[in-house]
């Protein structure tokens, strides 16, 4: 008998016939190429128009998965909280229904699993910094793009009824105060087709400071890099106006904060 570990897929999907096959295909060879086997996968669908679920399910079908819907209104943050209550294997991969990952990605991840390691993260194909330096860049956001996560860490999570973006960071920070360790893995690569369904803006700005999410330091020194790099400095001062409302309403005790306990 394998002791490989249970696996399942969790993907929030909302209107993603144009791109879930390319995803699903992609997952499909990595998973050929790894000892773990993806037993289900799990779609939590914002109540699409389109024929989402339908390709999720042929592509579960034909790769041997076995396959669950759940249809309902939900944010992005809701559907990870139904997800994670409905997995049932030892580990899930959050998957993003625009993320494509690479041949060597589920072994790349397994590799970096440990006993105190609760999540693994992944890279994006297109950052070419040193490795040193995406890691200490990446380090102040978690990412759940697909990220492979120890279902006994994410457990009991539960995210504020406003938070629209930035769930990822809440979850990572769920996971170190269990007392897990968060591992973020440079050889493991995916690509991503971005929907741009969550833009820059006062609204990520305003969570990130009412749920002390981000710093001041990461969304302020954006204004600045945007003009040095030649593109609109707008969205990231509009991000930076929201994050200093949050921070005020947070310090007068409107709202608690993510961060962790000393």
């Amino acid at each position: 008998m394998s002791d490989a570990p249970r696996l399942e897929v969790a993907m929030p999907t909302h209107e993603s016939a144009a791109v879930i096959e390319g995803a699903l295909a992609h997952l499909r060879r990595s998973e050929a190429a790894c000892e773990p086997t993806v037993e289900r996968l799990l779609v939590v669908d914002d109540e699409s128009d389109d024929d989402t679920v339908d390709l999720a399910r042929q592509a579960a079908n034909e790769a041997g998965w076995g396959f669950e819907a759940i249809i309902e209104p939900c944010s992005l943050p809701e559907a990870r909280e139904r997800a994670i209550a409905a997995v049932e294997a030892d580990w899930f991969l959050f998957l993003d229904d625009d993320v494509r990952v690479r041949e060597s990605y589920l072994d790349d991840l397994f590799g970096a699993v440990g006993p105190l390691v609760g999540g693994v993260q992944g890279r994006k194909g297109t950052r070419t910094e040193h490795p040193t330096d995406w890691v200490r860049r990446r380090a102040r956001r978690g990412g759940t793009h697909a990220s492979l996560v120890r279902t006994e860490a994410a457990r009991g999570v539960d995210f504020p009824d406003d938070l629209h973006v930035l769930e990822d960071e809440w979850l990572r920070r769920h996971v170190d105060a269990g007392g897990w360790l968060w591992v973020l893995n440079h050889r493991a690569r995916f690509d991503h087709d971005s929907m741009e369904r969550h833009p820059i803006g006062w609204q990520e700005g305003y969570l990130g400071g009412k749920y002390g999410l981000s710093t001041i330091q990461d969304v302020a020194l954006n204004v600045p890099f945007a003009l040095a790099t030649g593109r609109s400095p707008l969205p990231h001062a509009k991000r930076t106006a929201g994050w200093l409302r949050g921070y005020l309403d947070r310090e007068r005790g409107r709202a608690p904060s993510a961060e962790l306990p000393e």
